[in-house]
């Protein structure tokens, strides 16, 4: 399994924790495409921090089986509705771990295989 992000509650609001291997391997281009996506991702996010048990409230990895999953704090997915959570928190996550996959395959293409 390779952990690549989590959304964190943070005292501020919400934090984004990159893989930090693949965060020192960021160049300005993928900066500015993450920048926006991780935006948008935390605006929604932040409706529910309240009611999130855990500190973590969405996490991104890679299964051993090459597929990516997406989950959500303990029992969070049922107060989001069905269209915010598919079509954008789960669809954000899907472009960001499409973009660090990128990333991962330009600096170490045994990583991804």
């Amino acid at each position: 399994m390779i952990f690549l992000f989590r959304f964190d509650k943070s005292d501020d609001g919400i934090d984004f924790v990159l893989n930090e291997r693949i965060a020192e391997d960021m160049d300005s281009q993928s900066d500015e495409l993450l920048g926006p996506l991780v935006f948008s991702t935390c605006q929604v996010l932040m409706r529910f921090k309240g009611i999130s048990k855990g500190d973590t409230i969405m996490t991104g990895m890679i299964l051993e089986t090459d597929e990516f999953e997406v989950t959500l704090s303990e029992g969070l997915g049922q107060y989001i509705d069905p269209f915010t959570k598919n079509s954008i928190l789960f669809e954000n996550a899907k472009i960001i771990a499409d973009l660090l996959v990128k990333i991962m395959s330009r600096t170490n293409p045994n990583l991804t295989k």
